[in-house]
């Protein structure tokens, strides 16, 4: 029952109130099977790609991992091989979705490490800082930004995003983001979360990524934190800022 609870809560806060996404607390009522502790199937998907999403599941846990190091994380996974197996769980356009720290619902178009690394993050870092305290405190150009950072999403490297707001002069505001600058508006908005995170992140490394997430879980400011954790990390890796600020992403 306390698991229900903290479930329902977890929905909430993550802003899906949809009855449909309520059967996935019993999944296998309702067409799902368990193909590995916690990865959930639709029955229809054929055994290969089942066989290749514990693959990807396991890329992409190593792209979270590099940045967080061990993962605290522990959702169930629902990855659905069709759009009427998404929608009826409570799926709308995105290709996949995170309820808060608990659960993961994936799209038959987000059946990739990319898009599941990009879940893993926002469940991870809830995981750390807390459900509540995520939606309090951490604003969603960086919740979004650092899971585009961390799921090596081709579609906004550097370069599309310098031509797309002419070299950062028509970069809106952050906190425009997802309200004057809709997230639809692709480069505008996750790209954007995207560049200052990653140039936060150069700067910071894991070491300051971890002061963040200590510091707001003890109730902290995000503003002051965010700022505050630029004095705090000083030497980050500097291999892995290379790899993952500066590589072209096949």
């Amino acid at each position: 029952m306390r698991r229900i609870l903290l479930v329902w809560v977890a929905i909430l806060v993550a802003g899906c109130g949809k009855i449909q996404t309520a059967k996935l607390f019993a999944p296998t009522w309702f067409g799902f099977v368990e193909i590995s502790e916690g990865v959930f199937v639709d029955e229809s998907m054929p055994s290969a790609q089942r066989a290749g999403l514990l693959d990807t599941l396991h890329t992409a846990k190593g792209r979270v991992s590099t940045f967080f190091g061990r993962l605290k994380g522990k959702p169930n996974i629902f990855a659905c091989s069709t759009e009427e197996c998404f929608v009826s769980n409570g799926g709308i356009t995105a290709r996949g979705n995170a309820f808060g720290s608990s659960m993961v619902l994936l799209s038959p178009r987000g059946l990739d490490a990319v898009t599941l690394s990009h879940e893993l993050t926002h469940v991870e870092l809830s995981s750390r800082v807390g459900d509540f305290q995520t939606w309090r405190a951490i604003p969603p150009w960086f919740d979004e930004g650092l899971a585009v950072l961390v799921s090596q999403d081709p579609r906004y490297v550097a370069e599309r995003w310098l031509r797309a707001t002419e070299n950062g002069r028509r970069a809106p505001q952050l906190m425009s983001l997802g309200d004057a600058v809709p997230w639809r508006n692709w480069q505008m908005s996750y790209g954007t979360a995207r560049h200052a995170v990653g140039e936060w992140y150069s700067r910071v490394g894991s070491k300051g990524l971890l002061f963040l997430i200590r510091e707001l879980k003890k109730g902290k400011d995000f503003d002051a934190v965010f700022k505050a954790s630029d004095r705090s990390s000083r030497a980050p890796d500097l291999l892995l800022r290379r790899s993952v600020l500066t590589s072209r992403f096949p």
